[in-house]
């Protein structure tokens, strides 16, 4: 979550970061999980709580947007995406 919001940021630092399935921790576009046989999950949050708060299509569309951009450049290709 690149925005660091005061709420969210104290539950993510309670998620495990590293592990042996662990392919790509925090810090890159999005996680990358060893699922086995050879595959991995992609995983992208992204928060964008004003934008949505004023405008809430055109806000969702941009935190969508980022998700699916940071999936390809993981060089993953995007299956599923949750907008809540």
């Amino acid at each position: 979550e690149h925005c660091s919001y005061k709420h969210s940021r104290p539950v993510l630092k309670t998620f495990p970061t590293t592990g042996p399935r662990v392919l790509v921790g925090p810090g890159e576009n999005a996680g990358v999980v060893d699922i086995g046989d050879g595959q991995a999950v992609v995983f992208k949050i992204e928060s964008h709580n004003h934008p949505s708060a004023i405008e809430p299509f055109p806000g969702a569309a941009t935190g969508v947007g980022g998700v699916v951009r940071d999936i390809f450049a993981m060089g993953a290709r995007p299956i599923a995406v949750l907008n809540s």
